[in-house]
C-alpha cells in the first residue's frame, strides 16, 4: 500500500495551520494550562543552546510554559504570531512542522522573534506536539 505524499503533505499542513491557530489562540490566555493541552506527555523540549528536558505530565509542561508566558507578559507582549510554515510528513500518523515565532506588543510591533520546530503525532483530538526543537531567534 502506497501513500500519496502530496495528499499526506496537504493534509499535514492544514492540521498544522489548526494547531498554530489553536497555539496562538491559547497563548493570547496566559495560561501555561491552557498551552499544556497542545502537547502530548512525556514532552521533550530541546532548547536552543542544545540542552533538553523532558516534562513528564501535563502539570509540569503547565509550569514550563506558564514561565515563559509570565515572562513574554513582563517584555509587554500581547499576543504572538507564526509564519512560515514548513511541514515534513513521517509516515501516515504525524510529522515534523515547523514556524517562524513572533510576540507583538499593544502597538503591533515584534518584541522578540525565533523559530522552532515540533514532532507531532495525528490524534482523535488533532495534532499534539511531543517535541520541540528551539532554534536561534532570528
Amino acid at each position: 500500500m502506497t501513500t500519496d505524499r502530496t495528499d499526506t503533505s496537504e493534509s499535514l499542513a492544514l492540521e498544522a495551520r489548526q494547531f498554530f491557530d489553536d497555539f496562538v489562540a491559547a497563548f493570547s490566555t496566559f495560561s501555561g494550562k491552557v498551552v499544556a493541552r497542545l502537547f502530548s506527555h512525556p514532552y521533550m523540549v530541546v532548547y536552543s543552546d542544545g540542552s533538553s528536558t523532558i516534562l513528564e505530565s501535563v502539570e509540569h509542561t503547565a509550569q514550563h510554559f506558564q514561565k515563559y508566558l509570565d515572562g513574554y507578559k513582563c517584555k509587554g507582549s500581547k499576543s504572538c504570531h507564526y509564519e512560515f510554515l514548513e511541514v515534513v510528513p513521517i509516515g501516515a500518523s504525524g510529522g515534523l512542522v515547523s514556524v517562524n515565532w513572533r510576540l507583538k506588543n499593544s502597538d503591533g510591533e515584534t518584541i522578540d522573534s525565533w523559530s522552532e520546530s515540533y514532532f507531532v503525532s495525528r490524534t482523535t483530538a488533532g495534532l499534539l506536539a511531543y517535541v520541540s526543537i528551539d532554534h536561534a531567534g532570528s
